[in-house]
């Protein structure tokens, strides 16, 4: 598979290193919320022939919290914007926010990143960038670059100061997740098996009946269906 690329000697990502391994709890809360989903995403990323890295972006945007929002209005485990989630086809409505549906975001957030890799000719850092801070943001900093006849590629850019961490955040989790015997860490084991299947309803359903029929909690059922934010699905689906 391609790399998003990794060069092993910028001081920022042995600075975002450096921090993971002072706190190997966070890495290891994180990637036990990451058990539901880590396979399918992994499933999906290597389906389209995409880097790796891209299913440990999760990490780096929600720390795999299905409920996370941000003061930018950002939600779900792929942190959508509302007007970014509707140009991608991810529907938000009164019964339901696809931003936080775990199936429908990550093909959302896939097919965003794909044409971000497209727009910056085949460039994933600026891609990756670009999923931060904005394509026009890394776009008039790339033409800033060539008229002044500068390097173009990401780590030459002025970028805002969280998206110069970002990339760099991205590329030491997965340097962690691809070797962390070298690093002294340990990872709980997340099962090379699917953990969840779709299924239709047929109609509305009620999500403690739901819950209860499939033989889970309440909980564990919202944990697998962040989207639906109220106590039922949505009457007209999905």
């Amino acid at each position: 598979h391609r790399q998003a690329g990794n060069p092993r000697g910028d001081p920022r990502i042995d600075q975002q290193l450096a921090w993971y391994l002072k706190h190997p709890e966070y890495i290891e809360r994180t990637f036990s919320r990451a058990a539901p989903y880590l396979h399918y995403i992994v499933a999906e990323v290597e389906a389209r022939g995409l880097p790796l890295e891209l299913a440990v972006l999760p990490v780096i945007e929600s720390a795999f919290e299905p409920y996370a929002y941000s003061r930018a209005r950002a939600s779900g485990l792929w942190q959508f914007i509302p007007d970014t989630a509707a140009r991608f086809g991810l529907r938000q409505d009164f019964w339901y926010d696809g931003r936080r549906d775990i199936v429908s975001a990550t093909r959302a957030a896939l097919d965003y990143l794909e044409w971000l890799h497209e727009t910056f000719n085949g460039d994933w850092l600026l891609a990756i960038a670009a999923y931060n801070c904005g394509e026009m943001a890394v776009d008039r900093q790339v033409r800033a670059n060539m008229a002044r006849g500068l390097p173009v590629d990401f780590w030459h850019l002025n970028l805002p100061r969280e998206t110069q961490g970002y990339v760099p955040r991205l590329l030491a989790m997965t340097r962690l997740v691809r070797s962390p015997d070298d690093y002294g860490l340990e990872f709980s084991g997340i099962p090379n098996e699917p953990y969840f299947q779709r299924v239709d309803t047929g109609g509305q359903v009620d999500l403690s009946v739901a819950a209860r029929i499939a033989g889970l909690t309440v909980s564990e059922l919202y944990e697998l269906n962040p989207a639906y934010h109220r106590f039922a699905t949505a009457p007209n689906g999905p």
